[in-house]
């Protein structure tokens, strides 16, 4: 289970324009700062789940890297909010919940405008097998949480353990193609997520810019612990 790819064309649909500006360098030791497609993310960045509990998500979407209140500060899932929601499959499998809220505005432009019922269905991208088309066992913005951070970390596992098509220290070329020698399990696991690299234009690439440019807005708010 990765994200929507096929073999001619990159996955994703994020058509925010301002995800694609670089993110200025605010002299923090995130691991974030310069682009390297060898070491995308830190092991750290990508497995610290308790780094935001429900209520600094729900600030972070009150107060959006996009100049305003996301939409998804009203939205719910099941029975809680949204917020609830990344946290708790964050919580589940040991991910950055900035991490899933990042991978949905890649996957769907979901945080800085409601992507329409059709594409929240599989806003994250997740059951969606290279080269054929979603499942509807994993439709719906609460699975598709679950999903992702599941298949974030089991990505991340078998890169650890060595099992991992994409894991550390291996070299496998991207479906750009690129050569890629992943430096950290976190680099390996996005990569499984998405296997493009699309500097400036999406990929991991954009997965990067995304998620820079999330932790920057976070920080900021003073809501990373």
């Amino acid at each position: 289970m990765t994200a929507c790819a096929t073999d001619s064309a990159p996955p994703d649909t994020d058509d925010e324009a301002s995800d694609f500006d670089p993110v200025p360098d605010d002299g923090k030791a995130d691991g974030l700062a310069t682009f390297n497609m060898n070491n995308v993310f830190p092991d750290d960045l990508l497995t610290n789940d308790t780094a935001m509990d429900a209520s600094d998500v729900q600030a972070f979407l009150e107060d959006s890297p996009y100049g305003g209140r996301s939409w998804l500060a009203d939205a719910t899932v099941g029975d809680g909010s949204f917020a609830e929601a990344v946290v708790a499959a964050a919580h589940a499998d040991h991910i950055h919940p900035l991490v899933l809220i990042a991978r949905m505005q890649v996957e769907s432009s979901g945080v800085s405008k409601h992507p329409g019922a059709t594409t929240l269905e599989h806003a994250l991208g997740c059951g969606c097998p290279d080269g054929g088309g979603c499942s509807a066992s994993y439709s719906g913005l609460g699975n598709q949480l679950t999903c992702a951070a599941h298949v974030l970390r089991t990505l991340y596992d078998e890169s650890e353990d060595g099992s991992g098509e994409w894991r550390k220290g291996h070299t496998k070329k991207t479906l750009d193609p690129k050569t890629v020698t992943p430096a950290t399990n976190a680099t390996a696991a996005l990569y499984g997520y998405t296997p493009w690299v699309l500097v400036g234009r999406g990929g991991t690439w954009l997965a990067w810019n995304v998620t820079r440019r999330f932790v920057a807005h976070a920080d900021a708010l003073g809501l990373l612990h």
